[in-house]
């Protein structure tokens, strides 16, 4: 391949205009031989080094002849269990993109959340969560609308010289929820808050605190 841009893409596009007559490599005398002594070696894990075979083919539509990339041979249930995991491309980066249908993130996220994710007390009367690295301007009304949606909230409490907090919940199920959802992705005005189970004294507490002013 030239090193030089221009002659670069001029042989590029030589290249790109004789591509329709370029003999593939498996339709090589040898080199189905060699996949054929492989089938019998390794079984039918060896299959996967060969081309798919050719839907249009099948159906008695296709017109490309020796020129289709594609295998032209009669279907078995392998090829069909594999064309049942063929994916539109574009749709695949599309569910990638808005986060939905997507085995891979997924797994990783699973992975994370198994390894990382804090263990729930024991103890199930603890319903209070802990927040660290929180802004000292934050007040408890600010921290509560912002946990709210999770549950109905008991006691809520600021230790702003210790740039930490508690959430308390009613239930437990709501607690759970919150840490469920907030967990490595807790943001309170634009920052990253560390959110953890706690025990302290506001499991323990009768009703909200009211913030003094």
């Amino acid at each position: 391949m030239p090193k030089d841009e221009t002659n670069r893409d001029f042989w590029a596009n030589n290249v790109n205009q004789q591509i329709d007559k370029i003999e593939l490599p498996y339709k090589n005398v040898e080199v189905q031989g060699a996949l054929a002594e492989m089938s019998k070696k390794f079984g039918p894990s060896a299959k996967r080094n060969l081309a798919k075979v050719c839907t249009f083919f099948v159906r008695g539509l296709c017109t490309r002849g020796t020129l289709c990339p594609y295998r032209h041979e009669k279907i078995d249930d392998e090829d069909l269990e594999q064309m049942k995991k063929g994916v539109n491309i574009d749709e695949r980066i599309r569910e990638r993109f808005h986060g939905i249908n997507d085995p891979i993130a997924k797994k990783i996220l699973d992975r994370v959340k198994e390894t990382n994710f804090p263990k729930a007390p024991e103890d199930m009367n603890i319903t209070t969560l802990f927040l660290g690295g929180i802004e000292d301007i934050l007040t408890e009304d600010e921290l509560k609308a912002h946990f709210i949606t999770f549950g109905k909230i008991k006691a809520v409490k600021v230790i702003p010289k210790s740039n930490c907090a508690f959430v308390c919940f009613h239930v437990r199920e709501a607690a759970v929820k919150a840490l469920e959802t907030m967990y490595d992705r807790c943001y309170i005005h634009e920052k990253k808050v560390k959110l953890l189970w706690a025990k302290s004294q506001l499991d323990s507490a009768p009703s909200q605190k009211k913030p003094q002013g």
